[in-house]
């Protein structure tokens, strides 16, 4: 266990946190970047979209606040049973991880290594295509 997946907890010892453990994979998290570059680009190019988004967020900050509050103390008595799902989701993790290696690169190494992948096929299908019309003309 790499201490980039652990999450020290008050006692002092180590749990694995399936959140963000997902949220610390390269592929991830270089998505929501770019995500939120866009967003804010996209605000800061059109006002009037500013102010629906700054009164979106405002709602949903206000929304979520509230849904915390209200769903705690559930949270805590199914504490037990979360802490069975988050090991067994960080096991299922661990497996994706080895298995899937690309989760470990950001998306725009992951788009050109696609590009390229694909480009070299497409240009040999286009230039099949091409002589077999040349032939058959």
């Amino acid at each position: 266990m790499t201490a980039k997946k652990n999450q020290t907890l008050q006692n002092g010892s180590a749990k694995e946190n399936v959140l963000q453990r997902v949220l610390q994979l390269p592929v991830v998290s270089s998505t929501c970047e770019s995500l939120q570059r866009t967003y804010t680009s996209t605000k800061e190019a059109h006002p009037l979209m500013a102010s629906v988004c700054e009164v979106y967020e405002r709602g949903v900050q206000g929304a979520s606040a509230l849904a915390m509050w209200s769903v705690e103390p559930v949270v805590r008595s199914l504490d037990p049973q979360f802490a069975v799902a988050n090991n067994l989701a960080c096991r299922g993790l661990d497996h994706l991880e080895e298995k899937i290696p690309a989760l470990q690169y950001p998306v725009d190494k992951l788009a050109s290594e696609l590009k390229g992948t694909i480009s070299f096929p497409l240009q040999s299908a286009k230039s099949t295509i091409g002589n077999s019309v040349d032939k058959i003309m």
